[in-house]
């Protein structure tokens, strides 16, 4: 090799090796495995292992690589690290399992950044077994025909620890018509048996549920068992008296109607009666066919209204219920109560320079105003209102029973507490009379040396 070739594969080498220190920087620590702090679990849930603390070069990072095994499990346990969940693999940097046994579960964590590999860092999961007994569940209660196969439901029977469940159905009462027995159950051993009823009446089923060491308290379902359609019956509600500050319109309730044989129903109000200069009808119901109409009052006195119901075969007998509204009725003034006085003492550092102090400002300080205290002997709706004169003390929502409020920002001074004594008053109004109370808010802010 000539001279000059010789210098200038010098002046190559050199400036492959300046280059790499300039790519490649300082050269990467050996990456170092931290598989989190152990865990406590119950048995059945789920326990989240967690790589993120490991230390991978910055430059690296991209090639790292997490490899979590299961070391040692518990006598009886079936799990291997394949029963790591996240992307059916042990190699994410967060990853769960579900223990399948009580006992301690040792994980190890092996960090790589694709040049090198961490030693193992290691973790241990503890489960215990609270040993807690399970919770049977027997579905909805049931209603059905004579020969029809009626499907019971016990999947929402479970363990808090998450075992496996045997399932124990049985009958603990049967009409008297009825020769059916426990083992008329159709695959009574399973989480959803059958049953076919051979008579009219109620029949009571029991389930009991196991873990294995345990057993459930029973659960009851019944079995409504009707040959023929039955009549439905009509609940028009209870009868109310209102005082002068009635409603308008009010609300009726036949929610309470129902049907044996659970057929969808529909319903039928009418007004009966009404008082003597009332020009009220059928037309001041919201909707004759609802369960719960508005009716829409006009003069004072007694309405009498009637509900049937139908199961779209037979119609119910009528159920009354009467709304009486009194103008008469002596009122009685609503009691505001505007809650205990409230005490707020701010305070904010000062600087100081050539013997002179310099303050910020006390920062804005929210607190609750709470007037659910305030009563009404007569039940009647209050409306509600908040009020501070000065304008010192903005109320966030001055309708509500309670609410926050805030004072601004004050001005402070060095050692001198500057104090505002504000007065917030609570107006209360049923729908003819009203009540206030009032409360002291003491705002203090003072300037203090750091």
């Amino acid at each position: 090799m000539r001279p000059h070739q010789i210098a200038l594969t010098a002046l190559l080498l050199i400036a492959c090796n300046n280059k790499a220190t300039t790519d490649s920087g300082t050269p990467c620590e050996v990456p170092v495995a931290n598989a989190g702090a152990d865990l406590d679990v119950a048995l059945g849930s789920a326990a989240n292992l967690d790589g993120s603390a490991s230390t991978v070069c910055a430059r690296l990072k991209d090639a790292a690589s997490y490899e979590w095994s299961l070391e040692i499990a518990p006598p009886g346990s079936a799990l291997d690290a394949s029963a790591l969940t996240v992307n059916a693999s042990p190699d994410a940097v967060n990853t769960s399992f579900t223990p399948d046994v009580a006992g301690d579960y040792t994980f190890s964590l092996v960090v790589s950044d694709g040049s090198n590999e961490s030693a193992p860092d290691y973790m241990v999961v503890r489960v215990a077994s609270s040993d807690l007994p399970p919770i049977a569940d027997c579905g909805s209660d049931l209603t059905g025909r004579i020969g029809e196969s009626l499907s019971l439901d016990g999947t929402g029977s479970s363990d808090p620890e998450g075992a496996p469940l045997d399932y124990t159905w049985t009958f603990t009462d049967v009409p008297t018509c009825s020769a059916l027995t426990s083992a008329d159950i159709y695959n009574g051993a399973g989480a959803t048996p059958t049953v076919v009823p051979d008579c009219d009446g109620i029949y009571t089923v029991a389930l009991v549920v196991s873990d294995g060491a345990q057993y459930s308290e029973p659960d009851v379902c019944y079995l409504n068992i009707a040959s023929a359609n039955r009549v439905p019956t009509a609940d028009a509600g209870v009868s109310v008296e209102f005082g002068v500050c009635s409603d308008n319109p009010f609300r009726l309730n036949g929610n309470g109607s129902y049907d044996l044989d659970a057929d969808p129903l529909t319903y039928a109000w009418s007004l009966l009666t009404a008082p003597v200069d009332s020009a009220t009808s059928d037309a001041s119901f919201s909707d004759t066919s609802a369960a719960d109409p508005e009716f829409t009052w006009d003069v004072a006195g007694t309405y009498v209204f009637q509900l049937q119901v139908s199961d779209g075969a037979a119609w119910s007998s009528p159920d009354i219920v009467s709304f009486t509204v009194d103008n008469e009725a002596l009122n009685r003034r609503p009691v505001a109560n505007a809650g205990a006085d409230v005490t707020l003492d701010v305070e904010v550092d000062c600087e100081s320079s050539s013997y002179v102090w310099t303050c910020g400002e006390c920062e804005s300080v929210d607190f609750e105003l709470d007037g659910s205290a305030t009563f009404d002997a007569d039940g009647d709706r209050l409306s509600y209102l908040w009020s501070e004169p000065t304008g010192s003390v903005r109320i966030r929502n001055p309708f509500g029973a309670i609410t926050e409020a805030v004072i601004p920002g004050q001005p402070a001074e060095f050692e001198v507490a500057h104090t505002m004594n504000l007065t917030v008053s609570l107006t209360v109004e049923d729908c003819a009379a009203s009540d206030q109370d009032e409360l002291t808010v003491t705002y203090s802010c003072t300037g203090v040396q750091p």
